[in-house]
């Protein structure tokens, strides 16, 4: 995809800042704040940026485990379970991120996070006695939610920004 100058600025300036105003954008670029607006509208038309993600404190929230689960999804789920119900495990409202990957022993990796160990427990319980002949758990990592090292990918967006041709 190809930027202009001034989106591919914009852009960098709200990778590395996404809470940052038109304003402070337009004084960067010497442009009109409205300006700055049109530049942001087109980003969202092409498709480049779908959302603004906020990084939170978990242990704020009362979030102190996370979890990565390696699991395999058979393909007999699908003739028993219509899909709302296989979101039980895909969609579940623990779940932050979901990966299907094309493995034949692992077909999703899902990063979860839980208020407690209890809450853990339970959930991966339940999910074996809804779907313990359709979906396997390969392996689980349980890991306190202060031990996130780096939970930004905005490094590497910001080095490709600033390899890309305008």
């Amino acid at each position: 995809m190809k930027l202009n100058k001034n989106e591919k600025f914009v852009l960098m300036l709200m990778v590395k800042d996404p809470l940052i105003t038109n304003k402070d954008i337009a004084k960067k670029l010497k442009i009109t704040s409205q300006g700055v607006g049109k530049i942001r509208k087109q980003l969202y038309k092409k498709g480049i940026i779908k959302n603004h993600e906020l990084g939170l404190v978990y242990e704020k929230l009362g979030v102190n485990i996370l979890a990565i689960a390696m699991i395999k999804i058979l393909p007999s789920v699908f003739k028993k379970f219509k899909k709302n119900e296989l979101d039980k495990v895909l969609k579940h409202m623990n779940v932050i991120r979901s990966y299907a990957i094309p493995e034949t022993d692992i077909t999703n990796i899902i990063i979860y996070a839980f208020r407690n160990i209890k809450e853990y427990d339970s959930y991966f319980r339940n999910i074996l006695k809804d779907f313990g002949d359709y979906v396997e758990i390969k392996h689980t990592f349980v890991f306190s939610s202060g031990s996130k090292i780096k939970s930004s990918s905005k490094d590497i967006f910001l080095d490709v920004l600033d390899k890309l041709e305008t």
